[in-house]
């Protein structure tokens, strides 16, 4: 048998198999994932909440995995959260090791770094490199948090008791307003939402993001949605929170309540794009990657009938606006 034979029954063979596809196929076969595109529609978006490695809990991703996945997709930049430590030194150290994307950081006021500590945020926004951009209020030590998912006979961190911020609260406004950083709600309660966002505005403060506001954590209405949105706070709303509810992947997932592209859409037309923002909240060990849940989100949210102008709002322009970028 001749080379040029044999090589005719090698490809053939590769054809049967489908590892070679014949150029008039247009189509994808069955039982294989689609082509990758050619341009990512993750794209020049921002996440501004991702959870990489190391963490106290389990992640999928380092730092610097998850940069260099969101570079490669084209990606503009990344938000990294922890709940325990800051991350802003983090953020600049993964920004001299994956050049090509902007990374940020900041603090979640836990009491891993004393609570609402106006000394811990003062530190963490002098650290050298300049990404620390986000205060986060506190998280799984929020009154709200323990009542919701741990214990309601339990007590947390309140930062709002009878509609007046706690004066520890009032001096971490004043610094966030002063630097020009972003305030993010985490885990508080609803109404004490309304109160700091309220005060937050009365302090100066520009940049303020409702850390997942429609799920159960803090579980704003649409009402109180609008509220906010009215003094200029946007709404977060996360993939993650896609992909809860009782009937979830994994356990501790189906403590949070479902918040999909349906309600994405209804918000769009109720508050407003110019009001949204769409983040990931990944990076938990055993689910995709967050530029991975950037994609699957924005094809959830297109299905569901929201434009890719109101996308790119949502995900391009409204986190580079709170971040202090031009668009």
């Amino acid at each position: 048998m001749g080379k040029f034979q044999s090589s005719k029954i090698l490809v053939a063979g590769l054809m049967s198999a489908g590892l070679i596809l014949t150029s008039n196929i247009t189509q994808a076969q069955v039982g294989f994932p689609p082509p990758p595109p050619k341009v990512s529609p993750a794209a020049g978006v921002i996440d501004m909440h991702v959870h990489p490695d190391p963490d106290v809990f389990g992640r999928s991703l380092t730092d610097y995995e998850l940069a260099t996945i969101a570079r490669r997709k084209g990606m503009r930049g990344i938000v990294i959260k922890n709940h325990v430590v800051t991350t802003n030194a983090r953020a600049a150290l993964v920004m001299q090791q994956v050049p090509g994307i902007e990374v940020w950081g900041g603090i979640v006021l836990n009491k891993s770094v004393g609570g609402v500590n106006p000394a811990a945020v003062e530190w963490m926004h002098r650290m050298s490199g300049g990404r620390g951009k986000v205060v986060w209020l506190p998280t799984f030590d929020s009154d709200m948090h323990v009542k919701t998912l741990v214990d309601k006979n339990q007590s947390g961190i309140v930062v709002a008791p009878n509609g007046q911020v706690t004066p520890e609260l009032e001096q971490v406004l004043k610094i966030i307003a002063r630097e020009d950083l972003i305030l993010a709600t985490g885990h508080i309660s609803a109404d004490e939402v309304v109160t700091v966002v309220k005060r937050a505005k009365e302090l100066g403060v520009k940049n303020i993001l409702i850390t997942h506001g429609l799920t159960n954590i803090p579980g704003l209405s649409f009402e109180q949605a609008k509220q906010v949105t009215a003094m200029g706070a946007y709404i977060e709303i996360c993939y993650l929170q896609f992909m809860t509810g009782p009937s979830a992947q994994y356990k501790w997932m189906t403590h949070w309540e479902k918040v999909d592209a349906t309600v994405v859409a209804k918000a769009v037309k109720e508050i407003g794009a110019d009001h949204l923002v769409l983040s990931t909240d990944l990076g938990q060990q055993g689910m995709m990657t967050p530029p991975d849940g950037v994609e699957n989100q924005i094809a959830a949210v297109k299905a569901a009938g929201v434009s890719q102008a109101d996308i790119d709002k949502m995900m391009k322009k409204n986190p580079a606006k709170l971040l202090g970028l031009k668009d």
